[in-house]
Parts: structure tokens; sequence; C-alpha cells
């Protein structure tokens, strides 16, 4: 079996507890990792969907409610890549969601 899963190995479930204080703490540092390497100005909202997925480490999958500097409101898809036994996370994905309006 190779070491490296293929992607979409095992697929991505729900968090437990996507309102978790760790949760949370992930969800901030993705906004604020974010903010570093795009010279933005985004304030994390809130949780809305945590999921996560086993690879070498987890990521965790977010749609974050997110506030621009103008005090906007949107909605933001996040990818944490996190490896705990070697204190590393990584962000892998932040873009916004374009909401369509029925």
């Amino acid at each position: 079996m190779a070491s490296d899963p293929a992607p979409g190995a095992g697929g991505y479930t729900p968090v437990k507890d996507p309102q978790s204080l760790r949760m949370k703490e992930l969800a901030e540092w993705a906004v604020e990792e974010y903010n570093k390497k795009e010279g933005t100005h985004l304030r994390f909202v809130c949780i809305l969907v945590c999921e996560s997925q086993i690879v070498e480490g987890v990521n965790y999958r977010f749609i974050l409610r997110v506030k621009d500097e103008n005090d906007n409101e949107g909605n933001y898809e996040a990818i944490v890549w996190e490896k705990t036994w070697e204190h590393f996370k990584g962000l892998v994905y932040f873009k916004q969601l374009l909401l369509t309006e029925s």
C-alpha cells in the first residue's frame, strides 16, 4: 500500500463538534493566514460547516462566514491541512463562495 493516499481517499466526514474551541481556532488561523498572504483585512465571524478528511494528517474543510473591511459579510471555503505530531498546519485553499439569489 502506498504511503500517499489518492486524492479524496476516505472522503470528508462531518466534524462531531464544529463549534469547538479547537475548530474555531483553526478557522480563525485560516482567515489570518489568508490575510497575511493576500494583504486583505478579513475577520472571522463563525463556522457554518466543518468537515475532516484523514490524509497524511487531517484536512479540515470549513465553510466560514467572514466580514471584510467594509463590514460586508460573505461565505468562504477554507481547507487547512494539519499534522499535529509535526506541529504543522498549512492553508491549502481559501476562496469566497459565490451565492446565487433565487
